[in-house]
């Protein structure tokens, strides 16, 4: 059985890998990933606009440990760190983004 590669399956969903300006963090073998969503909601008062929601994730391939951050229009409104990096963070990734009303 092969072992799940949460960077290649972020990648296959569309998370597209963003630079590393910051040489403590490609010291650590780490990668920054991101999608940004976005659809068109009905606001009252104002009529339609475009609402995103960006998930970007930074993964430490050196000690197996990662960082999610969820951004509603631009403006964070979560942030965890995972211990790990393996399918539990995954489907934790995918829930979150599931429950603010976009899909995988």
């Amino acid at each position: 059985m092969k072992k799940f590669e949460m960077v290649d399956v972020l990648k296959e969903r569309g998370f597209v890998e963003q630079p590393i300006e910051a040489e403590a963090l490609r010291q650590c073998d780490g990668v920054i990933l991101e999608r940004t969503w976005s659809k068109e909601i009905e606001v009252a008062w104002y009529g339609k606009r475009t609402a995103t929601y960006t998930v970007r994730v930074f993964v430490n391939r050196a000690s197996g440990i990662c960082h999610v951050s969820y951004q509603q229009d631009g403006r964070e409104y979560k942030s965890r760190w995972y211990d790990t990096v393996g399918k539990r963070t995954y489907n934790a990734i995918v829930e979150t983004a599931r429950c603010a009303g976009y899909e995988f």
